[in-house]
């Protein structure tokens, strides 16, 4: 058994620790062991009394550690390969062809130390392949977080058992669980059973929803380039579209709720934010994910004032070109300017959380094992 960390202290000019009531902290300090902060608080009564190392960070602002609410971290080896934006279409054919391997695991630790790098204390991944080494790579950068077993297909009966080797690499903060890709490319009825699996294990129910509008071309109409390239492929023979929008089909088939994580969120039709609101879904943005494809933005201010609690996500290195989560918030600022800055900075921290059921991440708070993250300047006159 390793010992336990020496507790040492930080400094700062500021803080937030979003705890709700909570009033930022001028010069702010606070006595960490390892990730788990123990005290925090004004310097002057953090640190009476404390004759541990203390690492004064100057004119700066801290923020808890940031989650990142929807990554696919065993594509990490395609990093800078995707081709130039040109839609959904191009990318995925592009990407079936490019996936057939996972990232190798020097590949992975690496973009797993990025992530940890750039103030990222847990992760949301889905996971195909290689669930086991991601949470094992979590663990050993002691990270934590939530590995989903990704469910495609069209076989009802298929097992939604976890893999017994990522069942074995949980633990340690790193859950493990199932999702399903997308409504377009897994059975209704087993996005319902891997929905019921989330909630008997305790977990939130992650889905790709309404990603572009070829998405919504197919289930309103049947008809578009989406449709033509999903035919004979993902979609069973005589499969005839709703008539509604994605949004709308999830809540039919009884997939939304406060325990749905809902990525990308980006093609709505009228209705769909109060869909989304009255469901109280989690919305992951991923903006950059967004444009690289090429299939625009969500509109998140539209998002936030319908009620919709947001969060957000890197999405792959298959369609991104780092896995900097404030490089997430600079993208959204600079797609939606007005969009209020206390959003932004509970999308990284407290939403996520509290769909994961974590009190422990997202604040700065005794308890809380994500540690701390520095707010870059650019962004600090935005969030802080």
């Amino acid at each position: 058994m390793r010992p336990p960390p020496t507790p040492r202290a930080v400094r700062a000019a500021r803080a937030l620790t979003m705890v709700p009531g909570d009033a930022p902290l001028d010069d702010a300090a606070l006595i960490l062991a390892g990730r788990r902060i123990l005290d925090v608080g004004p310097a002057r009564r953090v640190l009476a009394g404390f004759h541990g190392p203390v690492d004064d960070l100057g004119d700066v602002v801290l923020v808890p550690g940031l989650v990142n609410a929807h990554a696919h971290l065993e594509l990490s080896h395609l990093r800078g390969q995707a081709p130039p934006p040109a839609g959904f279409c191009a990318w995925a054919g592009w990407l079936f062809a490019a996936a057939r391997d996972t990232a190798p695991p020097d590949v992975l630790a690496a973009a797993v130390a990025e992530v940890a790098g750039t103030g990222t204390a847990a992760v949301i991944d889905v996971a195909g392949r290689a669930g086991a080494a991601v949470a094992r790579a979590l663990r050993a950068a002691g990270l934590s977080g939530l590995v989903c077993r990704e469910i495609l297909g069209r076989r009802a009966g298929v097992s939604l058992d976890l893999p017994p080797q990522l069942a074995d690499a949980a633990g340690d903060g790193v859950a493990a669980t199932v999702c399903g890709h997308a409504l377009y490319s897994t059975a209704p009825e087993l996005l319902r059973r891997a929905r019921a699996v989330c909630r008997e294990h305790g977990t939130p129910f992650s889905l790709h929803l309404a990603e572009h509008a070829g998405e919504m071309e197919l289930f309103t109409t049947g008809r578009g380039e989406f449709a033509a390239m999903l035919a004979g492929r993902l979609l069973p023979k005589g499969w005839q579209p709703p008539g509604r929008s994605p949004v709308a089909e999830a809540a039919a088939q009884g997939l939304l709720g406060p325990d749905t994580l809902a990525v990308h969120v980006v093609s709505l039709a009228p209705g769909d934010l109060d869909i989304l609101a009255r469901s109280e879904v989690t919305a992951c943005l991923c903006p950059r994910s967004n444009v690289r494809i090429g299939v625009g933005v969500a509109d998140a201010p539209a998002l936030a004032a319908a009620g919709v609690r947001l969060a957000l996500g890197t999405d792959s290195l298959a369609s991104n070109d780092d896995l900097n989560l404030w490089n997430e918030a600079r993208a959204l600022f600079t797609a939606h300017p007005e969009l209020p800055g206390r959003a932004v900075l509970e999308a990284l921290t407290v939403n996520p959380a509290r769909l994961l059921g974590r009190d422990d991440l997202g604040r700065l708070a005794p308890g809380s094992v994500g540690g701390w993250a520095v707010l870059p300047a650019d962004l600090a006159q935005r969030l802080a």
